[in-house]
């Protein structure tokens, strides 16, 4: 349940393409079945998610609405799990297992947005946040914590990508990438858990800088933008994530399971 990995992480530690034709990428065809876009949002302190959310591949579009950096934590629940059985188990002392963690967004600054798609199973989950807000205190309990159901199955595929990043158990591998909206696949080639975190920092700062802001109540200019990413999946795993690129930016990609980092910048 308690989902720290990336967000926690980042607090301790960090705190469709430009062309169909790019790498063989063709446009689905009209008679092909396209994933509905569920949005999802994020303010202080509470999730918007539809309450009903249609299985198989699912697209989601997470988007930080709020003033304060949040995560999308996802965790998978038994079936008639209330919210109060969450708050009862954000109390404790260890993860209930009723739960398990499937891996959700890490960290996005205030108005930021990615793309992930998945195939999620019919089931019972929960979005959380463990950010810390005053006092150190988790968001999550703040309130910042919401059910919601998957049932059936929307029937349609998985989509190509544009380029993968791929996580060993020694190093990230990120290949060249190309400016503008693009799909991105993030696979998990190792034989231990990994995850990928996306960010952008502020000329002459790093990671050491961004604890002391938190630390701060997130006041004055930010340290680092956090782009989000996927949060630790297993071995084998893999999920779609849907970015934009800006020409001339350095970005950073993390992988706090073994402290690996590589910087790129887009090219045209």
């Amino acid at each position: 349940m308690k989902k720290y990995l990336i967000g926690v992480a980042l607090v301790a530690a960090v705190g469709a393409a430009c062309s169909d034709a790019r790498q063989g990428r063709t446009q689905p065809q009209a008679n092909e079945s396209v994933a509905t876009t569920v949005q999802v949002t994020a303010t202080e302190y509470a999730f918007d998610v539809p309450s009903d959310v249609t299985g198989g591949v699912v697209e989601m579009r997470f988007t930080n609405n709020g003033a304060f950096p949040h995560e999308f934590a996802l965790s998978r629940i038994e079936e008639g799990r209330t919210e109060a059985d969450v708050q009862v188990a954000l109390e404790g002392q260890a993860p209930p297992k009723w739960a398990e963690d499937i891996g959700g967004v890490p960290t996005l600054s205030p108005g930021e947005s990615i793309t992930v798609t998945r195939t999620l199973e019919p089931g019972s989950y929960v979005l959380l946040c463990f950010l810390p807000g005053d006092h150190g205190m988790p968001h999550a309990l703040m309130g910042m914590y919401e059910l919601f159901t998957v049932s059936g199955d929307a029937g349609v595929a998985l989509p190509e990508s544009d380029a993968i990043i791929t996580a060993t158990d020694e190093a990230l591998q990120v290949p060249a990438l190309t400016t503008g909206e693009q799909t991105v696949k993030f696979e998990n080639g190792g034989t231990e858990p990994h995850e990928l975190a996306l960010a952008v920092f502020e000329p002459g700062k790093g990671t050491k800088d961004v604890p002391q802001w938190i630390d701060g109540g997130y006041q004055g200019k930010p340290p680092v933008t956090f782009l989000g990413g996927m949060q630790t999946i297993s071995a084998g795993e893999s999920v779609f994530l849907g970015i934009d690129l800006e020409p001339g930016v350095e970005y950073t990609a993390i992988d706090f399971t073994t402290g690996s980092q590589e910087t790129f910048t887009a090219g045209v």
